[in-house]
């Protein structure tokens, strides 16, 4: 049954919406070129962003519809809002692979470093937000822990911008309602609402996001107050089972998980203080975070429910300038967590295998706590002059992450009430209180040289991330210590930017070697002696064909492979040389954008997955798919606009994600059918 909590009081806000009305000059916010963060990256190297026109355009119902247009970029669609993330990487899975990528809005992280959520895009407001911007490859030396693959921001909607009101209907009763209402000075007011029973039965889900934002003076210095809400209540449906299973239109329906719900909370509020002149300032980010989540553990015998939660506070202080045409940042970060988790099993298992029914017992399998701490300096420079066209460019980071650890219940792997499980043991064991620390330093080093219509890059940078919490003390099985270490990348890319008056893109190449992976043994002792091999190429280009017509595309071609041999806890064989599984070797984005009049605007898109091994072992495998999507914009005279957007046009079957179990066999998340939807916004 969905869960009906209502952090957000949907009807109140929505007609406080309605009532607020300002006169603005019309401006549409194109690109944000710089990352607003602690610092800003630069721009010539491996980032993209995508710019308000394109997210009201998509008006996606899934973070996965938008990233489509990223090179290197896959986020894998789940059951409603849950999604698996990939930058330059394989979809990576797993308790703590989630800390291979950075999630921030506006520059802030939207959770604390070892407490990563894997769905953790649903916290962001990407519905409504002003531009998404995207780093490939390792941005630790910048943006800290888990930085390591790349980085996504979320860049909320300037104060500046033009007050809106917008609503979507669809198939399967999808309905949102989106408006951004401010007086263009000193406050604006984003929200977004939306309903859907989903395609699947029983997967339905309602979801709630608000941001309230205000401009003041104080003390002579420029501030800004964030406050952000998110709020989702969703029924879950897992994998279906059986080869191509996922062509059969029937059984892509079916939900075998009926009574799988997920339940998520996120406020998350900052105060951004800014003084100086343009080419000095200073700024200091003083920001709370506070998340609730519960969900049924569906995919494991006993289906035990997980609680997790975390409350944070931290700053972050900048100073940037220029000094001999050298632009120069640094600063500090500083955090404190508390985090808190525990898994319950209400009712004995008693439907799977006599070493299930034994070993996964009815009661609390965790119960613990986390106080976690974190300090970093960071600096960096940009435009060294080497030569009158040749330039470097640098970043170094010290970090420390401390964890303290509180067990609540009994340790070892025993029953909650300290009685033995057979064979050996309970499943679940937790390990003594206990503290770990982690120092990592992160750098980048490149240099650039700019040509008539082109820019030429190089460097070489790592990342990191530390053991996630889930990974050093929800341990399993007879492991009582999780004595693991951070992850480790260095990447080394080749790259340029070219821009001509017709044409324009971009084009990299990236070799990276990652150390000390973590991953499951097949004693299901949690182990850091993994290595992987990373390669690719990325491109983007946009070709102006005339006044009327434009071609965009996005390509991905990449191997990521293992180096190191193992079996995994799934009894997978693991052999130097495999493909890491869900890494598909190419896909693409190619979209044609015609505009038929100064009021009509129509887009044609080619999305492509390329095939991909679904196991370790690289013996089973995924085709891959192609699903084309059209999108038709009509501009009335009077500020309103209309949209007709169709997915998968041609009504294809596809699967999101495919993948292999060697207790199950092939399963697989079914792709949506052919979905109209009709949209409008209205623009004072």
């Amino acid at each position: 049954m969905l869960k009906r909590k209502r952090n957000i009081p949907y009807l109140l806000i929505l007609l406080f919406s309605f009532s607020l009305t300002a006169e603005v000059e019309e401006e549409i916010i194109v690109e944000a070129k710089k990352i607003d963060s602690i610092s800003d990256w630069k721009a010539d190297v491996s980032s993209t962003s995508l710019n308000s026109e394109e997210i009201t355009l998509i008006d996606a119902q899934h973070p996965k519809q938008v990233f489509t247009r990223v090179p290197g970029v896959w986020v894998s669609r789940g059951s409603g809002q849950e999604h698996l993330t990939s930058i330059r990487s394989p979809v990576l899975t797993g308790p703590g692979a989630c800390g291979s990528f950075l999630i921030l809005e506006d520059g802030i992280p939207v959770r604390p470093n070892g407490f990563c959520n894997v769905n953790g895009l649903f916290e962001t407001q990407t519905e409504i937000a002003s531009s998404i911007e995207v780093i490939r490859g390792p941005a630790s030396a910048r943006y800290g822990s888990n930085a390591m693959h790349g980085v996504i921001n979320v860049v909320s909607k300037p104060i500046e911008d033009i007050n809106t009101i917008s609503s979507n209907i669809g198939p399967n009763g999808y309905t949102n309602f989106k408006s951004s209402i401010g007086n263009s000075d000193d406050w604006r007011i984003n929200s977004f609402f939306s309903t859907d029973d989903g395609f699947r039965e029983e997967s339905g889900y309602h979801q709630q996001k608000l941001q309230i934002k205000n401009r003041f003076n104080l003390y002579n210095s420029d501030a800004i107050f964030n406050l952000r809400l998110t709020n989702l209540n969703q029924e879950t449906a897992g994998y279906i089972s059986g080869k191509d299973v996922y062509k059969d239109r029937r059984q892509s329906k079916e939900n075998l998980n009926p009574e799988a719900y997920r339940d998520a909370f996120s406020l998350k509020s900052s105060l951004k203080f800014s003084l100086g002149p343009k080419d000095k300032i200073v700024s200091f980010i003083p920001y709370f975070r506070k998340t609730k989540m519960e969900f049924l553990q569906h995919y494991l015998p006993g289906t035990p429910v997980e609680k997790n939660s975390h409350s944070s506070l931290g700053f972050i202080g900048l100073h940037s300038g220029i000094s001999k045409n050298i632009e120069i940042t640094s600063g500090i970060q500083v955090e404190i967590a508390k985090v808190e988790l525990e898994e319950l099993q209400e009712f004995a298992l008693t439907t799977s295998s006599a070493f299930n029914n034994a070993v996964r017992p009815q009661g609390f399998h965790y119960f613990y706590e986390v106080d976690s701490r974190l300090i970093a300096l960071f600096v960096g420079f940009n435009d060294f002059s080497l030569t009158e066209n040749s330039f470097l460019f640098g970043d170094l980071r010290l970090e420390h992450n401390e964890y303290s650890y509180k067990n609540k219940m009994l340790s070892g792997n025993t029953r909650d009430d300290g009685t033995v499980c057979g064979f050996g043991g309970c499943y679940y064991s937790r390990p003594e209180d206990r503290e770990d620390n982690f120092e990592e330093v992160s750098f980048r080093l490149g240099i650039e040289r700019e040509l008539d219509f082109l820019t030429l890059f190089s460097q070489v940078s790592m990342g990191f991330r530390p053991p996630q919490m889930t990974e050093l003390y929800r341990l399993q099985k007879k492991q009582i210590v999780g004595d693991i270490d951070s992850e480790k990348l260095v990447m080394l890319e080749i790259g340029s930017r070219f821009s001509a008056e017709y044409f324009e893109g971009s084009l990299s190449l990236y070799s990276g070697k990652k150390r000390d992976s973590i991953f499951r043994d097949a004693e299901n002792f949690i182990q850091d002696h993994g290595k992987t091999n990373h390669k690719g190429l990325e491109l983007f280009v946009r070709l102006e064909i005339n006044e009327t017509n434009s071609l965009f595309l996005a390509g991905t071609f990449q191997n990521h492979k293992y180096d190191f041999s193992s079996e995994t806890s799934m009894k997978e064989k693991i052999n130097s040389g495999n493909y890491v599984d869900t890494s598909p070797r190419t896909s693409f984005n190619l979209r044609w954008v015609n505009l038929f009049s100064d009021n009509m605007k129509y887009e044609i898109e080619v999305e492509r997955m390329g095939s991909y091994y679904t196991d370790a072992a690289n013996l089973h495998k995924y085709e891959g798919h192609t699903l084309i999507h059209s999108r038709f914009v009509y501009f009335y005279r009077d500020k309103l606009t209309q949209f007709i957007r169709v997915h998968n046009l041609l009504d294809e079957d596809y699967a999101e994600r495919a993948d292999f179990n060697a207790f199950g066999g092939d399963r697989y998340f079914p792709g949506l059918p052919r979905q109209v939807y009709f949209g409008l916004e209205y623009t004072f």
